[in-house]
């Protein structure tokens, strides 16, 4: 896992990010999210990672994770919402998380976000459990 090791920024959101908005009833945060940016800095040793992830939505709210992998963990989002995430180690250079939140509006949703890196770049695909819609993006190793 020492390949997430760093920090991680995403430089444009992906063309499929507001259909899958629109899919999981969100589509009024469009505008909202359409220029967010993000960096997530990851320290792994062994099973327990060290997550930092800042948004350009709410900069000065980083939140700040210790996650052992393989258990599920509470935490908060930067606008408070509620969020319950298992992190899975599927492969030296791949990781799942399974998410449940109550995100901006309220309503409860469950995610699979994957991550996969390959060299200096990380593709991430968000699907919905409940909408059965998906969004992609990729994430670049900062240096």
């Amino acid at each position: 896992m020492a390949q997430f090791n760093g920090t991680w920024e995403d430089r444009e959101q992906d063309a499929s990010m507001g259909p899958f908005l629109d899919a999981i009833g969100l589509g009024e945060y469009k505008d909202k999210y359409k220029d967010a940016r993000s960096t997530v800095t990851y320290e792994v040793k062994g099973d327990n990672w060290k997550i930092k992830y800042v948004t350009s939505l709410y900069p000065d709210k980083p939140m700040e994770y210790d996650v052992t992998a393989g258990k599920e963990f509470d935490g908060k989002g930067p606008d408070g919402s509620d969020v319950k995430t298992v992190f899975t180690v599927v492969s030296d250079s791949e990781l799942r998380e399974d998410e449940k939140t109550n995100f901006e509006d309220g309503k409860n949703r469950e995610f699979v976000i994957k991550r996969k890196i390959n060299g200096d770049v990380m593709d991430v695909v968000v699907e919905s459990v409940s909408a059965k819609a998906s969004m992609t993006g990729k994430m670049y190793r900062k240096k």
